[in-house]
């Protein structure tokens, strides 16, 4: 139902049991219990341009590459349990965010990034609290795995090129909170609140080089820092009248926090060029907004359709964004709609269409601390959102 209207309204409508993760105030407009499952395919095509890029010494590469996944699959699951008129938990399992790009060999941007996967898990028990008609109060706990995986071409300054690739995890806690307003006019606003998480990653770094540094090659033990950003939303939800309603929002999220990605290799063997000196990659995101409006509509009492548009700031500046990164500013449409099969049981359905703005790409590289070449391309990304979904009413 969120991904139908462009999330606008999140955690405020009081028509899906994802109001655990976008509001758990919103919980109080939920007087039954339920399980809800669902899934969201996203289908990613970003293509890559080569536009000038200087690889080291004599290697060579393609001139355009897509490395995103065809689909991505992001499960959800939430379950919500009204213990009396004010009281109303729930428990909510989401992938929040995530990245994939996997490029080939013949990559010409593969000693800036091969290969990339960060993925989050999060666990999310919740309540939510009825203080008075007007007001209602909620909270919760995020226990959150992130999954990261790092690879690249390296040049290390003469001979063949290798290969690196950084992989670890960690489990930490954040939480969310929100609250909901009744307001005279029968709308509803909300506002909700989700902290970062800072991550101390642990794994291992292997590096397969062969030529003068073979005898460098080998894994050894790494770590870094990720904070998972911090959020805040605004919802609104308005009837228009009984077969009628509209929904806005703005999401404000923390990306700079996100500043570099260092690792570290802290038992190293001494005087190895691979693992001297800190890996940095330098991020410098920046905060971004999303704004959305939505609007739903009854149709009769088994059909219900809503669509929504929005429009979001990427974090990432021109500055640094790599083939790692491939986002820009972006507008997206969405359509959905509800099929309820019986009082108890509904199916939900959403299609969303994401345009980016083109985006170039302007990043050296660098072999024993100095610069051995640059990765300069545009990009031109876009995604294909299908999204389905069962509420089942106990």
């Amino acid at each position: 139902t969120g991904l139908g209207r462009n999330h606008a309204g999140y955690g405020v409508v009081g028509d899906d049991a994802s109001a655990v993760k976008f509001n758990p105030a919103g919980l109080t407009l939920l007087s039954d219990k339920q399980v809800q499952f669902g899934a969201v395919i996203n289908m990613v095509s970003a293509d890559i341009d080569d536009n000038g890029t200087n690889l080291p010494s004599t290697f060579t590469g393609n001139s355009s590459e897509d490395g995103t996944p065809s689909a991505v699959v992001v499960p959800s699951f939430y379950y919500v349990h009204p213990v009396s008129d004010k009281l109303v938990l729930g428990l909510g399992f989401t992938a929040p965010f995530g990245t994939s790009t996997d490029y080939s060999d013949e990559f010409f941007g593969r000693f800036n990034g091969k290969k990339t996967e960060l993925t989050a898990l999060d666990l999310n028990p919740a309540f939510g609290y009825k203080i008075n008609d007007t007001v209602s109060i909620g909270g919760g706990i995020s226990v959150q795995k992130v999954d990261v995986t790092l690879g690249q071409a390296i040049y290390p300054g003469f001979g063949p090129e290798g290969d690196a690739e950084v992989e670890g995890d960690s489990v930490e806690v954040g939480y969310n909170l929100g609250v909901t307003f009744n307001l005279a006019d029968d709308s509803r606003l909300g506002l909700s609140y989700r902290s970062g998480i800072k991550h101390d990653i642990e794994g291992d770094a292997q590096f397969d080089i062969s030529g003068p540094l073979v005898g460098s090659a080998g894994t050894y033990d790494a770590t870094a820092e990720f904070e998972s950003p911090a959020t805040a939303y605004l919802g609104y939800y308005k009837p228009l009248s009984n077969d009628y309603f509209l929904t806005a929002g703005v999401r404000w999220t923390q990306w700079s926090v996100f500043e570099e990605i260092r690792i570290q290799y802290p038992n190293a063997t001494s005087g190895n060029p691979l693992t001297a000196n800190d890996s940095v990659t330098a991020i410098e995101w920046k905060d971004s907004y999303t704004y959305s409006v939505g609007l739903d509509a009854r149709i009769n009492q088994q059909w219900g359709w809503r669509t929504g548009v929005s429009f979001t700031e990427t974090p990432v500046p021109d500055s640094t964004r790599s083939v790692r990164t491939v986002d820009s500013d972006r507008t997206a449409i969405s359509f959905g709609g509800t099929y309820n099969i019986s009082p108890k049981l509904a199916l939900d359905f959403a299609y969303r269409y994401i345009s980016f703005t083109d985006g170039p790409i302007d990043q050296t590289t660098t072999a024993s601390g100095s610069t051995v070449g640059s990765t300069k391309a545009n990009i031109e990304p876009s995604v294909h959102t299908v999204a389905v979904q069962a509420n089942y009413k106990f």
